[in-house]
């Protein structure tokens, strides 16, 4: 500890007195009052003393301020505040540093131009405050205030950009070879001195005609910091620095001008032209020994790796001939390398037959290398010095963009690797007679399927399929005609599923197909798997032609699905194994899954998908429609929801059909007919006066909204009816406007510009945010019942409300809350805002009869006993 204090003290001291002593030195040639001179090296050094050794040190250079100005007569209130000033310079600059990653060792051009900057910037708080001292303490005139500013701010600055350098940077090292060549750098110091002083002497009282002739002394400079280093460069550009100031301050030389203002920045760039054409210069040099150093280095482990390589590297010029042919290449080709240098790389290792593609550029190497790309195909046939062939695996990489016309090759016999592979993929994981994979693959591929779906949540599926009768027909026609139906049957599959799916042969008549990344729900999943199985019982039961002969086959497939891990690969196959046999043993040509409740589940889908069909053409939908009322109860819209009048259930929801005819496509002819529909009922209610003015709201699926013809299909419904679009109010969910921004808003905007209103159906309940409701032509935003249940109830429910008519109210959209089934539920909304409702409170959904009986009591509906109408049910 005692150490490091008597450490710090030493550094202490000695800035205190160099700040005095070169302080005192540069006042003997003052330029205005006794205060300011054109150069102030004291700066640079108390710059250096913060980089070097902390921030810990500027009471030293408080210190050395204090004394300098003490000793040319100022005051104790002068002098300190003066100090303040030149402290603070100093620490912005060096602050500035600092937090721009200032390299001390200048290793780059960009660390000159941040030392000039912070210079520049740090000085003019040490000018402003020396200047605004002096006025304030009468030693200088208010009319001289800009003058000495400049000169202030000139002579730190130059003062850093001269010194810094130099106090960073200098080792021992430098200043030995400095001294190794003291008669030679004695000499030109002296020599460019004398030169400099001349002119000074010659040229002066010229109002700066003759201020380029100063700059004589540039080249001089440049070659010193060449020969002699920045060390000896610095002190060099120190000293003719000195001798301009002098002479200015003298009233001599180019630089000096009755209008001191123009004859101090003159001076000002001349010595900071001179020192930081030194420092680029020997940042320039730096760099280049860096470079070439890095570069030496970089060659000898280039070539310690290519002579130590055990893949063949060969490198080739522009002309396509070899330049580089090391140890590995010498034994992979059995050529030596004396043999084969500046020979056509063609010649060499492209057999001869082979050679007549390659004659126009060894395009192998040469135009690979002129497109800057990498040859992909890691494979070709080569040829040894005894004529024979060979595989081998090359990669080649163009040096054009390293400046380097050349193109390397790195080339590895691969004649072992690829018999193994040929063997292990022919023997291994294939069927021989098919080409599928085989049992051994079609385990591991389920393995990595299981692992899959664990990770993605999505669910797969095995189809175990087996072919009915076929026996009969190897017993009766023989084996050869059975491989053939095999070959077939194997080619259909293919077809019938995707690149991604698995289909195998286990041996026999057995086939195995792995369908994975399904829906992460079940229901959908089991969908999907019905379609697939389908498709491949209508595949395998077109008929064959086998010989000239045709031949009909059908087959039985047993299923089960997985989700994750949740089985091992062995069960899964047992599953589906017996899956298999139940659909044997319901007649064949079926497909049947492993667990009965599945089973049962895509029957009745299937079922319900069939008689939906039916319902469609035989008029069995139905709309019924539920009212829309304001704050008074007045009945001003409605909404126009969907019903299936089936014969043996009696009416059904839509949440028991509507997900089936989305899955099959059904939809888009269901909502077809609903906005036929909606709008013919707008253009009958036209001819009533009870009716005219009442908006229909209409759900669009999302499956109709993507459709293309979406926006024509609402035009042509609009022009056929003759009903007024205004009257319209399409509602989407947040998962339909969502899905794709751009085109929704495109159809939206095209639809509104007809009159159509949109709102945006059960918000909330999604991802909806502000950054997307902005670009949306949203007329209406409807709450979502979930929130409304439980709004008298749940505090976070009604905290949701609030926030959403609040963001409505913002973006100037209309709000709507549906679900409102009591009275308390209606007065909290009423408190939040909320102007517009719809649920059971009002009235359940109705025929259309009932909605107009509703609409001519003057589309009021009351709660009082006297004239209740609500309650329709």
């Amino acid at each position: 500890m005692a150490v490091n204090k008597n450490r710090l003290l030493g550094r202490l001291l000695i800035v205190t007195l160099a700040y005095l002593v070169t302080g005192k030195l540069g006042l003997l040639i003052p330029y205005v009052g006794s205060h300011i001179t054109l150069i102030w090296l004291p700066t640079g050094i108390a710059v250096a003393a913060l980089m070097r050794w902390g921030y810990v040190t500027w009471p030293a250079v408080f210190a050395g301020a204090f004394l300098v100005n003490l000793s040319v007569g100022s005051s104790l209130l002068l002098a300190g505040g003066l100090a303040v000033g030149n402290t603070l310079g100093p620490l912005f600059a060096a602050w500035l540093l600092q937090k721009f990653k200032f390299n001390i060792f200048l290793m780059g051009v960009h660390d000159i131009l941040l030392m000039t900057t912070a210079a520049c910037l740090g000085m003019t708080i040490s000018a402003t405050s020396g200047v605004t001292n002096l006025v304030l303490n009468g030693v200088l005139d208010i009319e001289h205030v800009m003058e000495a500013w400049l000169v202030w701010w000139a002579g730190d600055t130059v003062g850093v950009i001269l010194v810094l350098p130099v106090l960073l940077t200098i080792s021992k090292s430098e200043l030995r070879n400095l001294w190794q060549q003291r008669t030679k750098y004695i000499l030109w110091c002296a020599i460019v001195s004398v030169l400099e002083w001349v002119i000074f002497q010659q040229f002066h009282h010229v109002s700066g005609q003759f201020m380029l002739l100063a700059f004589v002394v540039l080249p001089l400079v440049i070659w010193s910091t060449m020969r002699f280093g920045l060390a000896g460069s610095s002190l060099a550009v120190l000293g003719l620095s000195i001798i301009a100031v002098f002479a200015t301050a003298s009233g001599q030389g180019p630089f000096y001008t009755p209008g001191i203002h123009q004859g101090v920045f003159s001076l000002w760039v001349f010595m900071s032209i001179l020192a930081l054409v030194a420092l680029m210069i020997s940042v320039l040099q730096i760099e280049r020994e860096v470079t070439e150093r890095a570069l030496r280095v970089s060659e000898a482990q280039l070539r310690a790796v290519i002579d130590g390589a055990l893949d063949a590297i060969v490198t080739v010029n522009e002309t396509g001939h070899l330049i580089e042919f090391n140890p590995a290449a010498e034994r992979i080709f059995g050529f030596r390398r004396d043999q084969v240098i500046g020979r056509p790389l063609v010649e060499v290792i492209i057999p001869p037959a082979l050679r007549a593609a390659h004659t126009k550029g060894h395009q192998l190497f040469v135009q690979t290398g002129k497109k800057h790309i990498f040859d992909q195909r890691l494979e070709l046939t080569a040829v040894r010095s005894d004529g024979s062939e060979f595989p081998v695996e090359l990669t080649i990489t163009s040096l054009r963009e390293k400046g380097l016309p050349l193109v390397t090759g790195f080339i590895r016999d691969i004649t072992d690797r690829k018999k193994a592979e040929e063997e292990i993929r022919n023997l291994a994981f294939f069927d021989a007679l098919t080409s599928l994979p085989n049992r051994r693959l079609l385990l591991d591929r389920l393995q990595q399927a299981l692992v899959t779906s664990a990770r993605t949540q999505s669910y797969g599926a095995v189809l175990f399929i087996d072919l009915d009768n076929f026996k009969t027909l190897n017993d009766s026609r023989g084996h050869e005609m059975g491989d053939l139906l095999l070959i077939e049957v194997a080619n259909r599959l293919r077809r019938c599923v995707r690149a991604e799916d698995t289909v195998s042969r286990l041996g026999g008549d057995e086939f195995v197909v792995i369908l994975e990344d399904l829906s992460e729900d079940p229901e959908q999943a089991l969908a999907q798997v019905g379609v697939i199985g389908e498709k491949i019982l209508n595949a395998i039961n077109e008929p064959y032609l086998l010989r000239e002969t045709e031949h009909h086959n059908t087959s039985s497939i047993g299923i089960s699905l997985f989700s994750g891990r949740d089985v091992v690969v062995d069960e899964l196959l047992k599953r589906s194994d017996t899956a298999m046999y139940q659909a044997k043993a319901a007649g064949r040509n079926t497909l049947r899954f492993f667990d009965p409740a599945m089973q049962a589940s895509l029957e009745k889908r299937i079922r319900l998908e069939s008689q939906l069909r039916f319902a469609l053409a035989q008029q069995q939908l139905r709309i019924y429609y539920q009212v829309q009322v304001d704050v008074s109860r007045h009945v001003f819209g409605a909404e126009a929801l969907l019903r299936w009048e089936h014969p043996q259930h009696g009416l059904m929801m839509p949440t028991e059909f509507i997900a089936v005819a989305e899955d099959s496509g059904l939809i888009i002819p269901i909502g077809y007919w609903v906005l036929q529909q909606a709008c013919q009922q707008l253009k009958r209610w036209e001819a009533d006066d009870h009716c005219r003015h009442i908006q229909l709201a209409v759900n669009v699926s999302a499956r109709r909204f993507r459709q293309p013809d979406f926006v024509d299909e609402i035009k042509q419904h609009i022009q056929i009816s003759g009903a007024n679009p205004t009257l319209l109010k399409l509602e989407l969910t947040e998962s339909v406007v969502l899905d794709n921004i751009p085109d929704t808003v495109e159809k939206m905007h095209a639809l509104r510009e007809l009159g159509v209103q949109f709102a945006m159906d059960d918000f909330g309940t999604g991802y909806s945010s502000l950054a997307y409701l902005k670009q949306l032509p949203l007329t209406q935003v409807k709450i979502d019942q979930s929130f409304v249940r439980d709004i008298a109830i749940d505090p976070n429910d009604a905290a949701i409300v609030q926030a959403i008519i609040g963001m409505s109210s913002t973006l100037s959209l209309s709000v709507i809350a549906e679900g409102v089934e009591t009275e308390q539920q209606l007065e909290l909304l009423k408190q939040y805002g909320c102007e517009q409702f719809q649920g059971y409170l009002f009235s359940k959904p109705v025929p259309v009869e009932a909605l107009e009986k509703i609409l001519h009591e003057d589309r009021l509906l009351f709660v009082n006993d006297s004239g209740e109408n609500s309650r329709l049910t």
